[in-house]
């Protein structure tokens, strides 16, 4: 039967691995998120192509997620397949177009007044930074060298 303190310790390690990943992984989301309601990237088209699901909620606020072509008012950006960021009402159609931004996202485009969907990747990221932090004051990693026996922490001068 394993201890109090050996389960505590893998819950710990289990909040420092699944904190860091998910701290690192909406990072990476919340870049792009936040450049895009503070107006970066390359403004453009977003053709919807292909529907996907609608959330729960009751219209008017019901949201319903597109795939979609990106082409920039550049003419040199050109992203197919893309999600569009926070879906829109219902009622739109394949073919359909809307004003919109590429920041570098690798999965998303971003509706041109986007400036809303960086508080969800920023929600996320504090709660994986939260559960890594958890896990390291579970570990308490500052005192390991003081607890083991044959480190530095533990020698002691010749008499």
């Amino acid at each position: 039967m394993m201890s109090a303190r050996t389960r505590l310790r893998i819950a710990a390690i289990a909040f420092v691995v699944i904190g860091a990943i998910g701290s690192v992984g909406t990072a990476t989301m919340l870049a792009p998120d936040w450049r895009a309601a503070h107006g970066g990237g390359v403004t453009g088209t977003f053709t919807l192509t292909e529907p996907m699901s609608c959330d729960r909620r009751e219209p008017p606020r019901q949201r319903c997620g597109w795939f979609g072509d990106f082409r920039g008012d550049d003419g040199r950006t050109v992203r197919r397949d893309m999600e569009l960021a926070d879906g829109l009402p219902p009622g739109a159609a394949v073919g359909d177009t809307l004003a919109a931004r590429d920041t570098g996202s690798r999965t998303q485009i971003y509706p041109v007044d986007d400036v809303r969907t960086w508080r969800t990747s920023a929600a996320f990221f504090a709660g994986f930074t939260g559960a890594f932090l958890i896990g390291l004051l579970l570990l308490e990693p500052w005192r390991w060298r003081r607890r083991s026996n044959g480190g530095l922490g533990s020698v002691r001068a010749p008499e």
